[in-house]
């Protein structure tokens, strides 16, 4: 019996079956779903149907912890585990170490993949108009892996998800009330909350007056770890004008 603080709750504790080298994971190794009849993650394409929910389910369950997560992994390295049991989600008797590298690499806030995520709180479609051809010009550049959202109909727990996978972010804001949107406000809350670190960002601002949106989301990602910040930030007087593809492609 392992205690596992923080590994979702504080009181968690794993169990290790010595006799058939099985690891009761409590929280750990879960995933978001119901499963339809198969309960191993052998049985079904994971990486295709689960590890999304799973990324989601560890990044808003218990990304801030990381540190909690490194410690309980450095007790399981030394165990012979053939078995994971978590209490959500499929049970693992192949690849384990396949799984248990993704726990390593969240837990240590380091991207999963190179790739870039483009958030966006648009009111009148400027905003959404700029993200994408954002996108666009990465595309262009080459680059494959690229995720757009619009953080007024994307659920927040599938942008802090994404923002653990993408090495790469990009956060684009009208200015409302003097500040930022407040949809986007609220997801850099999350990701600052969630400890979301080592990233490289750029940012975009919409407005008619007082351009303020891309200065105060510089303040609150600037309070989270190791977080370069590209300068200078995009600014938009209602819509994307023609002169400015040159500052689009200074972005990318």
């Amino acid at each position: 019996f392992v205690m596992a603080p923080m590994v979702h709750w504080p009181e968690v504790m794993v169990t290790y079956d010595m006799t058939d080298k099985i690891l009761f994971s409590a929280d750990a190794f879960g995933t978001f779903g119901a499963m339809n009849g198969n309960i191993f993650a052998d049985e079904v394409n994971f990486e295709r149907d689960w590890l999304d929910d799973a990324r989601r389910y560890y990044t808003n369950i218990v990304g801030k912890f990381g540190a909690s997560v490194q410690t309980l992994l450095k007790k399981a390295a030394g165990l012979d585990i053939q078995m994971i049991c978590p209490l959500h989600g499929p049970v693992w008797r192949e690849n384990i170490s396949w799984y248990v590298d993704k726990y390593l690499t969240w837990s240590s806030y380091a991207p999963e993949e190179r790739a870039v995520m483009i958030s966006y709180g648009s009111i009148y479609g400027n905003t959404e108009n700029a993200a994408n051809i954002l996108a666009c010009r990465l595309a262009d550049r080459g680059v494959r892996n690229i995720a757009v959202y619009d953080v007024s109909s994307t659920h927040p727990s599938v942008l802090v998800s994404e923002a653990f996978r993408c090495s790469h972010l990009v956060f684009a804001s009208v200015t409302y009330n003097g500040g930022i949107f407040t949809n986007m406000e609220r997801v850099l809350g999350d990701l600052k909350a969630h400890a979301l670190q080592n990233r490289t960002v750029a940012l975009m601002e919409n407005g008619s007056w007082g351009l303020i949106a891309a200065k105060q989301m510089k303040e609150i990602i600037s309070t989270m770890k190791n977080m370069e910040i590209l300068e200078p930030s995009l600014s938009i007087k209602s819509s994307l004008k023609k002169g400015q593809e040159a500052e689009i492609d200074a972005t990318v």
